[in-house]
This record gives C-alpha cells, structure tokens and sequence, in this order.
C-alpha cells in the first residue's frame, strides 16, 4: 500500500490493523528528515509528524514493513539538513528506502524558483552513505534468497 504520509488517517491505520487480510507492507515517502527542506519541497508534514505516523503503525501492527523514498541533495539542502535525513533513518528502521538523486524537472516550482546548488559530488557522496545506512540489510536479504547455480 502506498499513500502520502498526510493522508494515512489514524482510523485508516485503524481499519488496516482490525482487518488481517489487508496488507502490512506500507510505502510512505517521507522525501527528507528535516523540515526546512521538507517545507521547500512543498510537503504538508515535519518530521516528527512521520515519525509519529510510522510509529502509530508500529504500535498497532508490530509485523508491519515500511519502506520509503529519499531524495539527497534537494535545492540548498546543507550539511546539516542532510544529517536530520540521517537521524531520521537511524530512528526509523525502513525495511527499504528508494533514493534519490535530486535532479530539475521541468515545470516544478522547484525548476522555477529555487536554484539546484547541491553539487553532484555531494549528491552521490550522500546517496551512498543513505543507501549503505538504510539498504545495506535489504540487500543482504535479497543476495541470501537467490538460488545457486
């Protein structure tokens, strides 16, 4: 199941943990852990707010899996709104996190009005260390299931 992290209601987790044939796999983007960045993204939660949402689904559903999407090196993120996105993935243990670089696209208020002053080096050099913190397990998981030859 898939939904923006403002749209997953408390009684929609609710209905999900009553009902056992529904599924436990959530992915709820959550895009950046700090919320400066989050508010030029033009998101409508803080981090905290996901924090709570992912931890109202643990409570309810113990056996529930979580993954999310990144995106490292938004327009003027900084050192340090980098490391609230770090902080956040230490605190929540994603099963799996789709990251990404950031790149312009045309037609976003983004692409308009702020510039994209994260270098590349930096970009890339954030990418891994997020990929290594958050999928390094997942990876391991997925390398121990296939079959040898």
């Amino acid at each position: 199941m898939s939904s923006n992290p403002w749209d997953f209601s408390e009684e929609l987790i609710d209905m999900i943990a009553k009902h056992k044939n529904i599924t436990r796999t959530f992915h709820l983007a959550v895009q950046s852990g700090d919320d400066a960045v989050l508010k030029r993204m033009n998101r409508w939660y803080t981090a905290q707010e996901y924090i709570d949402l992912y931890n109202n689904i643990k409570k309810k559903m113990p056996e529930a899996h979580v993954t999310t999407d990144i995106i490292v090196g938004f327009c003027g993120e900084t050192d340090e709104e980098f490391q609230n996105t770090v902080k956040l993935c230490e605190t929540i243990h994603f099963d799996k996190a789709y990251i990404s670089i950031y790149s312009n696209r045309r037609g976003t208020h983004a692409y308009k009005y702020i510039p994209d002053d994260v270098p590349h080096v930096v970009k890339d050099k954030r990418w891994k260390m997020l990929d290594k913190l958050v999928n390094s397990q997942y990876y391991e998981k997925m390398r121990a299931r296939k079959p040898s030859k």
